[in-house]
């Protein structure tokens, strides 16, 4: 519901800001030119083919869709949706193996690099210069993959195809940005320059540096858009602002996570305080999700294909899954841990089953208005073809990345126990195993129900899209789980820095992580 209010706002701004005189004379007169109404209608066209081709069946054209306005002549039978929704949740459940293998893979590199020795030296113990050494190779190799995330990000956009063509460019603008800045943590570490602090004051460059990066490469990216498709009515700011907005607002949201909330996280001492704020984390990602997935469906029919639209939104969700998921994993009573799975499941369930009474509300709530004080305020539809398909590719991601963080947030831990502690291996993966597995059934369940709700009674064609595109879901979703490992493993490790300054768990042996190190000097 918040997030529609957000939306409201959004189409009530875009309706107050329309050049009213020009559309007066376009119901006059037509001012259009043919070449733009042309790729208007062409991409009108490539929307309504594209969605088509993703019915759950290919079945004769009396079951189809025959207009925008789309309603079902046969809807499915309830066996025939529970089974397509079975097999949509078994399928893409099969996929996050691979994923959290990867996660894994550069949640350990990170451990034993980047954030080495972390326990130790929390403990006010010396660490070497090798340590250092080692540390610094890790941020290099984390600045090569988080410097790469906008380049590969307009794969998934744009094609590989085009990509290669047009954008490849911006792979060494990422580098050349992730080369100066492992330069000047280079400079930093030859001069002992070394800033503990919460907030590290020295990491600001860095964070400038990705900004300037990222705004570089939309900007050729956006030149060549323009000498490609010079029929394009957008103007080079409009693509620019949809290609760097939602990049810089899950560069800020980040930014506010790693900094913000997970200090005011470990601050709390009750653990009741805890619960709630990890329940309210996923609402501060709102905003920025409702002001992308607004752009995505009516601000880029011209640049994006519909089926691609997707890659606009969904790693934005993905930072504040991550921080629930972690927050959920660092509670010791399974009894929260379990209330939490369920709270997300129920809560992703109700959202999915309440989109008509929403819609219908919303659509009084703006007659309303026009009524009164918005005569030009319109309801957007939310029933076309983009928007079905733009549905089923975030819903596609969404349950990916939900079992991958569930999976990846108890490896942290085991990850992290195992290489800073003297401690048995299996009762800690033990612990974890039990957890995961309840994780997962909670998710599976209750993805079930919303697949099932969003393809029999909203002719989502889950089943259909990632069937023919789980490459395309799978490499976009890989994108991100590398990026947020590299990005956020340092500020999750204070997390569990925090967990084993409590309790028993502080009797634990440290490892000294030092020793494998020592005889390079």
């Amino acid at each position: 519901m918040l997030e529609e209010i957000i939306a409201c706002f959004l189409s009530l701004f875009s309706a107050l800001t329309l050049d009213a005189p020009r559309l007066s004379r376009r119901e006059m007169n037509d001012s259009t030119s043919p070449s733009e109404q042309r790729t208007h209608n062409t991409w009108e066209d490539k929307i309504h083919r594209e969605y088509v081709s993703f019915e759950e069946d290919n079945l004769p054209s009396e079951t189809e869709y025959v207009q925008l306005g789309y309603e079902l002549r046969n809807r499915p039978t309830y066996i025939q949706s529970l089974l397509r929704s079975l097999k949509a949740n078994f399928t893409i459940t099969l996929a996050v193996l691979p994923l959290t293998l990867i996660g894994m893979a550069l949640i350990y590199f990170d451990l034993r690099t980047l954030d080495l020795c972390s326990q130790w030296e929390d403990k006010n113990y010396t660490i070497s210069f090798d340590v250092r050494r080692m540390r610094l190779l890790g941020k290099g190799v984390a600045s090569v993959i988080t410097y790469l995330w906008f380049p590969l990000s307009l794969i998934v956009l744009f094609g590989w195809s085009e990509f290669k063509r047009h954008y490849s460019s911006t792979i060494l603008v990422g580098q050349l940005a992730g080369l100066f800045n492992t330069l000047y943590l280079t400079f930093l570490l030859l001069y002992g320059i070394d800033d503990t602090s919460p907030i590290n004051s020295y990491y600001v460059p860095a964070i400038l540096i990705f900004a300037v990066a990222t705004l570089w490469e939309s900007a050729i990216v956006v030149r060549n858009i323009r000498q490609k498709h010079q029929t394009v009515s957008y103007s080079g700011r409009h693509i620019f602002s949809v290609l760097a907005v939602p990049v810089l607002s899950t560069l800020a949201m980040s930014l506010f996570y790693r900094y913000a909330v997970v200090k005011w996280f470990n601050s709390l001492d009750n653990v009741l305080y805890k619960f709630i704020l990890a329940i309210l984390t996923p609402t501060l990602a709102l905003m920025p999700t409702a002001v992308c997935r607004h752009m995505a469906l009516w601000r880029t029919s011209e640049i994006i294909e519909p089926e691609r639209s997707f890659a606009l939104v969904y790693f934005i969700r993905a930072a504040f899954i991550t921080l629930y998921r972690i927050m959920q994993a660092n509670f010791k009573n399974i009894s929260l841990f379990v209330g939490l799975s369920l709270l997300s499941g129920v809560s992703s369930l109700l959202k999915t089953a309440t989109v008509g009474i929403r819609e219908k509300v919303w659509a009084r709530v703006i007659r309303f208005l026009n009524r009164t004080c918005c005569t030009r305020l319109h309801h957007l539809p939310g029933n076309t073809p983009h928007h079905r398909r733009f549905k089923a590719d975030t819903e596609i991601q969404n349950i990916l990345f939900e079992n991958n963080s569930l999976i990846l947030s108890q490896s942290y831990i085991v990850l992290y126990t195992i290489t800073n502690f003297q401690l048995s291996d299996w009762s800690v993966v033990k612990s974890s195993l039990t957890r995961i597995a309840i994780g997962l059934v909670i998710e599976f369940v209750f993805n079930f129900l919303s697949t099932f709700i969003r393809i029999h009674w909203h002719n989502i064609p889950v089943t259909r899209v990632y069937s023919k595109y789980w490459k395309r879901h799978v490499f976009a979703n890989i994108i991100v789980v590398a990026v947020f490992v590299c990005y956020f493993t340092n500020p999750l490790v204070a997390i569990f820095q925090n967990r084993f300054h409590d309790s028993g768990a502080g009797n634990y042996a440290i490892r000294n992580c030092t020793l494998p190190y020592e005889s390079w000097r």
